[in-house]
């Protein structure tokens, strides 16, 4: 089977510019284990600085491990977010994001996002946070979703006030952190 005909059984999420490709198994490999790889995989030039920060080596492979044992995962852990760079050309890997898993029972998802520090400041977080919300809200199990950032990341906050979390709460565990939450209803809203 040839990369593009994988490339189309991939779950993938379009927005204005940019294009999520949820990380499977095979993809989670080739992020731990060949890189070049991984970026050709998911139609990317391949970047130096990669990943973003947040997504060291054991949480990669934890990530693995997880797709690995249950492949039903796909969608509910990690994206990577691309943007089109030059017409015809590879797509930039600018992000990554996701879930710490599927609903629980009682419906609530949590998502976390980060972008690389070239691509920052200019709509693309609130945009793939968008693009991920669109996608997680078409499973009637999600009824909300929470985030939680640090209190000083007001960049991170920010993205998330444009994308229709609200505030509810600042969390005290050695580092400030504050939680944000939407609900499906204030999403359709």
């Amino acid at each position: 089977m040839n990369c593009g005909a994988k490339m189309a059984e991939r779950l993938e999420v379009q927005t204005p510019r940019l294009r999520l490709v949820a990380i499977d198994a095979e993809l989670a490999r080739l992020q731990v284990d060949d890189r070049p790889a991984f970026f050709s995989a998911i139609g990317a030039q391949s970047e130096a600085a990669w990943p973003p920060v947040h997504n060291d080596e054991p949480k990669l492979v934890e990530k693995l491990k997880l797709l690995e044992t249950d492949p039903e995962q796909v969608g509910w852990r990690g994206w990577v977010f691309l943007m089109g760079w030059t017409p015809g050309g590879p797509d930039r890997a600018v992000g990554t994001g996701g879930f710490f898993g599927p609903p629980d029972e009682t419906g609530e998802i949590e998502i976390g996002y980060s972008m690389s520090p070239s691509f920052r400041e200019q709509g693309l977080a609130t945009e793939a946070v968008g693009g991920l919300l669109d996608w997680a809200f078409q499973d009637s199990r999600v009824l909300s979703v929470r985030a939680v950032t640090e209190a000083h990341l007001y960049a991170s906050r920010r993205v998330l006030e444009k994308s229709g979390f609200t505030e509810t709460e600042t969390i005290s565990n050695g580092e400030e952190s504050v939680r944000y939450d939407l609900a499906r209803d204030d999403r359709a809203a």
